[in-house]
């Protein structure tokens, strides 16, 4: 009876790994339609910004015809930006809200913000689609190769420069981070050693005056997305164990940066506990 059982458990595994692997599947597609629908709203809104600018210098441009043309071609664009935000699945109540307020943008600094915000939506779209592109195909899924920490430990880790990579990564970076509940940001990044000898992970926008959120970090281990038919579309995410959950810092495929912000964390960590024991 036992194995009966036994042998109808195992006969339900492979169907459990297919629809586990196809829900992981809607997952990525969902997320990657928002972000490019995100990336695409955010450009029709910069679009209405210009055409709005444009529309209101012809009126007063003493040369009335050549602005005139200018604001007519601005609108053209920013017609087709909106239609094409439609067509990849923007809502009109979306767009709407969207253009509304970017035709309030007024100075410089008004502009400046709305090009980067689509700047931060187009980038983080193109690195989730470089990630989704970065499978392990030996598996035939988009799993990525996981290594531990220890794991990631290589021959030159004694040759490290350790002051050097914590002083680069206590500066910070601005990069894409990926939150646990699945969201695509890209924040402000720096990490350090407290006073207590804890590893702390400190988040903020990139904007100057921004509230800045700090996290515990307890382990980290990697995910490689790779292609073995390419070995420079290797894709490197650091994936952080926090007291407030875990978080991954995209890297894309720089090898280097990578290599440096595993290494100076994994020697905090090592500081860290090595402090706890003895205290």
């Amino acid at each position: 009876m036992r194995e009966s059982l036994a042998k109808v458990r195992n006969s339900f595994k492979p169907i459990k790994k297919w629809l586990e692997d196809k829900i992981q599947k809607r997952k990525e597609e969902g997320r990657l339609k928002r972000a490019a629908v995100h990336g695409a709203v955010s450009i029709a809104g910069v679009a209405a910004a210009l055409a709005a600018i444009a529309a209101e210098k012809s009126e007063t441009s003493k040369d009335y015809d050549k602005e005139s043309a200018v604001a007519s071609a601005a609108a053209l664009v920013a017609s087709q930006c909106a239609e094409t935000a439609l067509e990849m699945g923007a809502t009109r109540d979306q767009l709407g809200r969207v253009i509304a307020s970017a035709r309030t943008a007024a100075t410089a600094a008004d502009i400046l913000t709305l090009t980067a915000a689509a700047a931060t939506s187009i980038r983080g779209a193109d690195a989730l689609k470089a990630r989704r592109q970065c499978v392990n195909r030996n598996k035939g899924t988009s799993r990525p190769t996981v290594l531990s920490i220890k794991e990631t430990e290589d021959d030159d880790d004694d040759d490290f420069d350790f002051e050097h990579g914590r002083f680069h990564i206590s500066k910070g970076v601005q990069i894409n981070i990926e939150t646990s509940n699945g969201e695509l940001l890209e924040r402000w990044v720096s990490i350090d050693l407290n006073s207590k000898a804890e590893v702390i992970v400190r988040m903020r926008r990139s904007r100057t005056f921004s509230t800045t959120k700090e996290c515990v970090v307890m382990d980290l281990h990697v995910e490689l997305y790779s292609d073995p038919e390419d070995k420079h579309t290797t894709c490197y995410l650091i994936v952080l164990t926090t007291n407030r959950g875990m978080m991954k810092l995209d890297m894309s495929k720089d090898y280097a940066s990578y290599k440096m912000w595993v290494s100076t964390i994994k020697r905090m960590l090592m500081i860290s506990m090595s402090m706890a024991v003895h205290f």
